[in-house]
């Protein structure tokens, strides 16, 4: 079920929302909410409820055997293991099958149709990424001592399965979640509506601004041999900023559906095309999966603490793996690798006596960062050849896209003058701010009929 639908605003919703507060126990609450996200859940597949609940089975019973085991090291590699089994069997097993049967057939001379039909059948279960990493966070904290175990298997139920943060996040730690759990949340006027603003915001963002985005950078990038250098930076900047506010749009969306049950979540955006380096790039971009990389990767591989050589390889294979979680397909990792060169220049040239301005680096990070998006975006070498090809002047300067000129720049005035939605203060607005937002949401109800799937429902 997609939040930007009417089947979820106009009945999932107000369902759920009413039933939570009208039911007393606190227990019922957490019962009928974990109920209401599997039915969330079934919406796209029967089946993903069931991958869920064992996934959910399976980090649950770690940490209760990490609790009281003896030999910890492996009751957490085989929680781990049998996590990231999950997650491989349906995420990359096409990935990995598919280019082994290409390189075995090469050498054999023989190709295998019916074992790639077989892998190429293979679903992807939204979701699965988020859910296995806050999986892998619970059991490791565990481990550490930094997060007792849970004996509440509904609580913990609830945790994995909460419908605003299921499908793409943000990626929760167990450990922020859980004091919010032990208690009844009263029904706070206040922070319902502070909730449906900041949900009525982000759906505007998404039906309106990123789906716009979209539909621009669809039509120019469906063949990137015929751009030229304008039409080639424009399509880029038109996705980097659809991807923005794509993502955004829908983790505004998962705070203000989650502030409605009382419920507070990390936020996982902080205007990052106003950042003046690649690192930091990565702390405002996708916040959660920044500090879960951080934490439960590069940090475990031995971060900095192993001098210059070791903390670069930690680098490159953290983002290089961190490009694979976004997609099963060697643009991503390529993709990883070329953030993971940006991060290490950054660190190369922070050792020159050189200082930029801070305009100049602001443009110099967004230029490098869009440029990347080429290897996101695009999925064959050759298309990928064409568009840099484009953006390089190899095929002329070609026509000059006015109306997509203007969209980008309007895009980059609002990132660049104002303060992350979510950072907004809702109370004190008054009777005019809260009529246009609402103005603003419906016009966001009447552009679903256009609307496109959230970018991240792919990963």
């Amino acid at each position: 079920m997609l939040f930007n639908s009417f089947s979820f605003i106009f009945v999932f919703l107000p369902v759920v929302a009413a039933a939570y507060y009208a039911l007393p126990a606190h227990r019922a609450r957490l019962l009928w909410v974990v109920a209401a996200s599997y039915v969330f859940y079934a919406y796209a597949a029967w089946w993903y409820p069931l991958l869920m609940a064992a996934s959910t089975a399976v980090s649950f019973a770690g940490g209760l055997a990490l609790a009281r085991a003896a030999r910890r090291k492996v009751v957490l590699a085989v929680t781990v293991a049998l996590l990231l089994l999950l997650l491989g069997a349906f995420k990359y097993a096409a990935f990995v099958g598919g280019n082994s049967l290409t390189v075995l057939g090469a050498l054999l001379g023989q190709g295998f149709p019916s074992a790639h039909t077989f892998l190429n059948d293979i679903a992807l279960p939204i979701g699965i990424s988020f859910y296995t990493f806050e999986g892998i966070s619970y059991a490791v904290d565990v481990f550490r001592g930094q997060q007792a175990a849970e004996r509440n298997l509904l609580r913990y139920a609830y945790f994995i399965s909460f419908f605003p943060h299921l499908i793409a996040g943000p990626i929760v730690r167990y450990r922020m979640l859980q004091p919010q759990l032990l208690r009844r949340h009263p029904f706070d006027a206040d922070r319902v509506r502070d909730g449906l603003l900041l949900f009525s915001i982000g759906l505007a963002k998404k039906t309106v601004i990123a789906d716009t985005f979209a539909r621009k950078s669809d039509r120019y990038l469906a063949d990137p041999s015929q751009l030229g250098l304008f039409t080639g930076w424009a399509a880029i900047l038109s996705f980097g900023f659809q991807i923005y506010f794509d993502f955004s749009a829908y983790s505004d969306m998962a705070l203000g559906l989650a502030r409605m049950l009382g419920i507070e979540l990390p936020w996982n955006f902080d205007r990052p095309y106003s950042a003046v380096s690649p690192i930091e790039f990565w702390r405002r971009w996708h916040v959660t999966l920044s500090s879960w990389l951080r934490d439960y990767l590069y940090i475990p591989l031995g971060g900095n603490r192993r001098g210059p050589a070791r903390r670069d390889a930690n680098l490159m294979t953290t983002m290089g793996l961190g490009g694979l979680w976004h997609g099963a397909a060697l643009n991503f990792f390529v993709w990883g690798l070329y953030q993971g060169m940006l991060l290490l220049a950054t660190h190369r040239l922070a050792r020159l006596p050189i200082r930029v301005p801070r305009v100049i680096a602001v443009l110099l990070t967004f230029t490098a960062v869009m440029f990347g998006w080429v290897f996101f975006r695009l999925h064959s070498a050759s298309a990928i050849g064409d568009a840099v090809a484009a953006m390089a002047g190899a095929r002329g300067l070609g026509e000059i896209p006015g109306h997509l000129v203007l969209y980008i720049a309007l895009a980059c005035a609002w990132l660049w003058s104002t303060p992350e939605e979510r950072t907004w203060q809702y109370r004190s607005f008054g009777a005019l701010r809260t009529a246009t937002v609402s103005a603003v949401f419906a016009v966001g109800v009447a552009s679903i009929y256009s609307s496109h799937a959230f970018v991240y429902f792919r990963f």
